[in-house]
């Protein structure tokens, strides 16, 4: 560059200045982002999309709220995989096992009544129709040991003396049952 093109314009001369640079808009917070991060604590599928498109539409210069849309895809992603987790644990467990609920009920419907043989034959019949109905094989063993129990309570009570062991098995294999038929057992 010459040292003419350097010094400023002279008065009458046409020179061209560049035009001042435009000034930048404010960028607003994308609603998208804050969308998908409501939307991961609510309804973490959902969250999880918007808040993936989100990273993409706020990129460098786009618009705010990246840091909200990389955490909708967090929250999403351990909320998505905690359900999972709690899922399989809730299917695996004995707790909608069949036997579960059929036998569970036959001890509540028949316990409200006043027990007398017909009461106790039925509560048997129904434990035994609840462990042909068990998926799991310690809920089946339960119900039927259960069963075999208030039947040797029956036979006792014909004879009309019932040893207070037998009540207690009968207490300790209803415990048993109850630990295997509630969440967490």
């Amino acid at each position: 560059m010459s040292i003419n093109e350097q010094l400023p314009p002279q008065p009458g001369q046409n020179y061209n200045y560049p035009a001042p640079p435009t000034p930048q808009q404010p960028q607003g917070r994308s609603g998208l982002a804050v969308a998908g991060f409501i939307l991961a604590i609510i309804a973490a599928p959902i969250g999880f999309i918007l808040s993936l498109i989100a990273i993409f539409k706020t990129g460098a210069g786009k618009a705010k709220g990246r840091g909200l849309a990389v955490a909708g895809v967090i929250i999403s992603l351990v909320l998505m995989a905690g359900g999972v987790i709690v899922g399989a644990v809730v299917l695996n467990s004995t707790y909608l096992d069949p036997g579960c609920t059929d036998g569970k009920a036959a001890i509540i419907n028949n316990a409200s009544t006043t027990p007398n043989a017909a009461t106790i034959q039925k509560t048997i019949d129904e434990l035994n129709a609840a462990a042909a109905k068990a998926t799991h094989d310690e809920v089946r063993d339960a119900m039927t040991t259960l069963a075999n129990d208030y039947q040797k309570v029956l036979d006792a009570a014909k004879t009309g003396s019932v040893p207070p062991s037998l009540l207690d098995q009968v207490n300790k294999d209803g415990e048993k049952i109850d630990s295997l038929c509630t969440i967490g057992g």
